[in-house]
C-alpha cells in the first residue's frame, strides 16, 4: 500500500502568523491533533507542524496569552516528510525513527 492511498489530499492549515487561540480552535473543530503550517494558503509551502501538545505546553503552560499569542515560535521546523509515491511501510518507519 502507498502513502497516497491513505492520505488526506487537502488538509486543513494554519499559517505561522495565527494566533493560538485560532489554531487551538481549529484543532478541536477539526478533531485532530496537529497542522501543517503553511507559508501562505494558496501556494501551501510547508514551513513546519504544530500540534495540540505545543499549544498546551508551551503556551498556555507557560502563561501566554492564547488570544494575542502567534504561534511562530512554537512550530516545529522542517518536518519530517513522506512523498505520495512511497509504502506505507516506510512511512511507518520514518515515525519510527523520528
Amino acid at each position: 500500500m502507498r502513502v497516497q492511498e491513505v492520505m488526506t489530499r487537502q488538509p486543513v492549515c494554519c499559517l505561522s502568523r495565527d494566533t493560538a487561540q485560532v489554531v487551538a480552535k481549529i484543532l478541536r473543530d477539526e478533531d485532530i491533533g496537529s497542522l501543517p503550517i503553511v507559508s501562505d494558503r494558496s501556494l501551501a509551502h510547508l514551513e513546519g507542524i504544530i500540534t495540540d501538545r505545543d499549544l498546551v505546553c508551551r503556551v498556555i503552560s507557560e502563561g501566554l496569552n492564547p488570544q494575542t499569542t502567534t504561534i511562530e515560535a512554537f512550530i516545529t521546523r522542517n518536518p519530517v516528510t513522506c512523498r505520495p509515491e512511497q509504502s506505507l511501510e516506510s512511512c511507518e518507519k520514518l515515525m519510527q525513527t523520528h
